[in-house]
């Protein structure tokens, strides 16, 4: 009888651990998934309605069709429009990941630029640098900040 009980006892532990196994197992599996992308604000005309030292601070979000001034600096980024690199301020242009102080003053000692490509002359910044920062750039007609 004695041995019947230690040998339920041992079951019933190994269930326990198999169950607590299986959980942290699931824990990890969702810890693991890729987090889904933020939704971008939604906002059909951003312009600027504010800004200070040449960069949009304040968004007026207008209806579709209105036009208003144009975003300038980060805040083009969080409405899905680019920073062009012949025009953004070497500040904004640090907001970009893999762009820091030296490369931004480099890409701005170097301007004019044709296609988001020419920045491959640069030093340090080769083909593959340049495919990571191609969503975020842009070499845009005149009048685009």
């Amino acid at each position: 009888m004695r041995q019947e009980q230690q040998s339920a006892g041992v079951l019933r532990r190994r269930q326990h651990l198999a169950q607590a196994a299986l959980l942290l197992a699931g824990v990890l599996v969702v810890f693991s998934l890729p987090m889904a992308p933020r939704p971008k604000p939604r906002c059909d005309a951003p312009s600027e309605a504010a800004a200070r030292d040449g960069l949009t601070t304040v968004v007026h979000c207008g209806r579709a069709g209105e036009r208003g001034t144009a975003l300038r600096g980060p805040a083009r980024l969080l409405f899905g429009e680019r920073l062009d690199v012949n025009r953004s301020a070497e500040r904004a242009l640090q907001v970009i990941p893999g762009i820091g102080p030296a490369r931004a003053a480099a890409i701005v000692a170097g301007r004019p630029y044709r296609t988001v490509a020419d920045l491959e002359r640069l030093h340090g910044i080769g083909p593959r640098t340049v495919e990571r920062m191609a969503g975020y750039l842009t070499v845009a007609s005149e009048g685009v900040p």
